[in-house]
This record gives C-alpha cells, structure tokens and sequence, in this order.
C-alpha cells in the first residue's frame, strides 16, 4: 500500500490525504478549490541526551552526638551498628538510715557505731576496725578464774579476822605471856601484851592483801566481765 500523508487546507482547515511522492508540490483543495504547496513534514527533534549526572555532594561528617551519663561507655561502643543503647535502669531502694561514711545500711537503724567500717555517727569519727575470734567456754574460765579466787581469799581473810578476833584472849591464856595476877577491880586475866593488839595486826596484815584482791576482783568480774579478743589473723 502506498504511504499517504495527511494535509491540512490553509483555507478552509479540511484534511485531504494525498500520495507521499507529492511532497512538495502543489494541490487543489476539494472543498474550498484553493491550490497551495504541500510543505514537507517537520522531522521530530532529536531527543536530547540526558546531562551526566553530577557525583552527589560528600555527605558533611555527624555531629558527634553527647553521650547519656546513664549509660556505660564499654557497653556503647561494642553495640552493633543500628543498634541503639539502652538507657540504664532506675531501682528505688528502701530509705533505710544509712552509714555516711562507708553508705552501708545501719544494724540496727539508730546504732551509734558502724559495724562494716567502724565510723561513729555521733562523734563523727572513724574507729579502727578489727576481726577477732568468739570467745569460748575456756576463754571464759582463764579470765573469770583470778577474780573468783581473789573473792575466794578476801573471804577467808575476813573468816580468819573473825576468828582470831574470837578466841585470841582464850588462846593466850595461861600462855607465857599472861600474867599471875588478875585485874584487881575486874578479876579479869591480864596480860603483858593485851589480845587486841595482835588481832589488830592480824587485821592489818589481812587488810594489806584484801583490799588488792578486791579492786582485781571488782575490775575482772564487773568492768571487765568479758575475756580479752583475739585477733583474727
């Protein structure tokens, strides 16, 4: 089939097809009888090439974002990419009184001295701590032992006082210190040396060990009752 083009009539706008080989030639319109050249077809402009793409602008370097005090450095920098950290948790604790030096809870709440690092909360100083072992049954008996016995001597001391007390006038008589004749006015026997001046040096000698053994009694078996610590090693 031979390839036809589609005019358009300058006059009267009627579209006529005609034989391509006419192109450029002159025709007579049908309808309008005007005669005019068939002008050549405009040829479709090349497509233009589409520009080169400029490379993409170097991306400015982030901003290094601040990191969250609550989070731990070692745990943030071994997190995969993509990967964000997470926050560290909040935990409320008991408002239990607390030690202000060592910030271990107080056994019990209103103790004056720390047991875990010694401080003393009311003279604000901290006292030396030390581990020492429990005294046992024969720790108890080594340190009681001396101050029953000194209680032990006073009172066979005083019984001894006592006794000389007693019966030192009938232990002297018709020794080689009475003498022959009796006491005028009373009848009593009398003596060269009378029985109250050697009971009152066997009170004296008793008194010098007495009042000794009764000061160590008192210290070991009232103010110092328990046995000295031993320091753990």
């Amino acid at each position: 089939m031979p390839a036809t083009l589609d005019v358009s009539c300058p006059n009267c706008e009627k579209t006529i097809k005609v034989p391509a080989e006419l192109e450029g030639k002159k025709i007579k319109c049908k309808g309008c009888q005007n005669v005019f050249a068939i002008a050549a077809p405009k040829k479709p402009k090349p497509a233009a090439k589409p520009a080169a793409k400029s490379p993409p602008p170097p991306k400015a370097a982030e901003p290094e974002k601040p990191k969250s005090p609550f989070l731990d450095e070692d745990d943030d920098e071994n997190l995969p990419a993509g990967v964000a950290p997470k926050p560290m948790a909040v935990i409320r604790e008991e408002e239990a009184p607390r030690c202000p030096h060592c910030a271990k809870d107080l056994d019990p709440p209103d103790a004056v001295i720390c047991k875990n690092c010694g401080y003393d909360n009311v003279k604000r100083l901290k006292y030396e701590t030390k581990k020492v072992i429990a005294s046992d049954a024969s720790d108890w008996a080594s340190h009681l032992a001396p101050g029953i016995l000194a209680v032990i001597i006073i009172i066979a001391l005083i019984v001894v006082d006592i006794v000389c007390w007693v019966n030192m006038s009938g232990w002297m008589a018709e020794g080689a210190l009475q003498k022959e004749e009796k006491n005028a006015v009373t009848g009593d026997v009398e003596f060269y040396v009378k029985p109250g001046a050697f009971i009152a040096f066997i009170i004296a000698a008793s008194l010098v060990v007495i009042i000794p053994a009764a000061r160590f009694a008192i210290r070991r078996l009232i103010y110092n009752v328990k046995p000295v610590e031993k320091v753990k090693k």
